[in-house]
């Protein structure tokens, strides 16, 4: 967590305040982090507890979910990993396709 805060950091001149939008994932709130933010101009915005349909990044677990986890038996976590990829090139390849953006306006996240 603090690697990425502190190669975001570097894009940004120091002088200009970041506000970043966080989930309560606890890594979030380790006093290492918190600390961090107050020596480098950075401010959280939590989303609420229990709002999980605030983060944009959830509307993508579900697809992948489905259609590569459910009903699945991975070996190995090698394995999954190059499922969870080809899944991803694939999405982004066929991102645009009709069939796909109908598929995902049925699915709602919880």
């Amino acid at each position: 967590m603090l690697s990425f805060l502190q190669v975001l950091r570097r894009r940004y001149h120091r002088s200009e305040r970041l506000y970043i939008v966080l989930d309560n994932f606890s890594p979030h709130h380790h006093r290492k982090v918190k600390a961090w933010a107050k020596e480098n101009h950075v401010k959280w915005v939590y989303t609420p507890t229990y709002a999980s349909w605030l983060n944009r990044i959830e509307c993508h677990f579900v697809p992948l979910r489905k259609f590569v986890l459910e009903g699945s038996n991975y070996s190995f976590h090698g394995e999954l990993m190059k499922a969870i990829q080809e899944y991803i090139r694939w999405r982004n390849k066929n991102k645009r396709h009709a069939a796909i953006l109908r598929e995902q306006n049925k699915i709602k996240v919880a």
